[in-house]
């Protein structure tokens, strides 16, 4: 199977080498029979130039707006290519009107401009734009390895972090004391609190290595922070949780990071409790609280930097930042 995929690979490139090299065979011979180009003559050359200018700047826009819309590398290429040679022909169409008519004061027929158009494409703008596609794309490549390599570093930056953050002495004290008031209340509910304890300290430590789960793996993490969290500020913040369909994959961590932004930056009370909601559109999950600031508090932007910057180099998505008047809400796209 793989020798014979191989071989029609091999005989697709021979068959589009032969009918390029027939093409320019052709051009070339009806340049010799009909044609009147004087090595010797200055605006021969001007317009050669002029042409393999038009070619360049119709490859490199070709690839700029193909590049933002797909991102597999084999159809980019491909769109880009074919872009670029209507693109090409359009624009040295005009130029071809325009000089003939500027320079000699002639009118150019249909005929005249297919002419122009095979030629320059055959002379000029197959090596011009295979040369600028193939020299934009190993520097797209080039440019995305570093910023994977910029993004493993931010990476460790981020999960050294989060275990920081979930290991600091003041959550791990603050969970401890309501473990310790349950023991002198409630039996069953410490049991449930240290089930919800050991399990957010599991899921990290066993999925910071990854680089997606599940969504309904992340939503049973969730679950348990939820309940410390409220355990914790007993009616004071309330996680509403709505999301049914749990199909698809995201970023670990990722809600929980969402959740403690809100946590960190709204103040919540018993009488006018801070309310997040998650919630699912389609392939999106949205985290949103109304405005309730705490004032002076201080923010690295840390994780949602690297959220962005993961999700858009890895997978081609975008995570949204929407802050209103009255309130904040996070966009978390799915990963397919």
């Amino acid at each position: 199977m793989k020798s014979a995929t191989t071989l029609k690979n091999i005989l697709s490139i021979i068959i589009v080498i032969v009918l390029i090299n027939t093409i320019q065979i052709y051009t070339l011979y009806q340049t010799r029979k009909f044609g009147d180009i004087d090595f010797f003559d200055f605006q021969d050359h001007v317009f050669g130039i002029i042409t393999c200018c038009i070619s360049f700047i119709s490859t490199y826009y070709s690839w700029q707006f193909i590049s933002k819309r797909y991102n597999q590398k084999t159809i980019k290429i491909g769109l880009s290519f074919l872009f670029a040679l209507v693109v090409f022909s359009v624009l040295s169409s005009i130029f071809f009107g325009l000089y003939r008519y500027l320079i000699y004061g002639f009118g150019t027929s249909l005929w005249m401009m297919v002419g122009n158009i095979v030629f320059g494409v055959t002379m000029s703008h197959l090596y011009i734009s295979g040369y600028t596609i193939a020299y934009l794309h190993f520097k797209n490549s080039k440019e995305m390895a570093l910023d994977i390599e910029r993004l493993e570093k931010e990476k460790e930056i981020f999960k050294s972090k989060m275990l920081q953050k979930n290991l600091e002495p003041h959550f791990l004290f603050n969970n401890l004391s309501v473990l310790s008031s349950l023991s002198r209340k409630n039996q069953e509910e410490m049991e449930t609190f240290i089930d919800d304890f050991s399990d957010v300290y599991r899921y990290f430590l066993k999925h910071s290595e990854q680089e997606i789960v599940p969504l309904t793996e992340e939503l049973h993490f969730i679950k348990g922070y939820t309940n410390l969290i409220e355990k914790r500020f007993n009616k004071a913040y309330k996680i509403v949780n709505t999301i049914e369909d749990k199909t698809g994959f995201i970023l670990p961590c990722t809600l929980q990071l969402g959740i403690e932004n809100a946590l960190k930056h709204n103040r919540g009370s018993e009488n006018n409790p801070l309310i997040i909601e998650l919630y699912r559109i389609e392939n999106t999950v949205f985290i949103k609280n109304k405005l309730q600031p705490v004032e002076n508090v201080s923010s690295s932007n840390i994780g949602n930097q690297y959220l962005k910057k993961h999700y858009k180099l890895l997978f081609d998505l975008d995570i949204n930042f929407i802050k209103t008047a009255t309130e904040y809400c996070v966009e978390i796209p799915l990963i397919p």
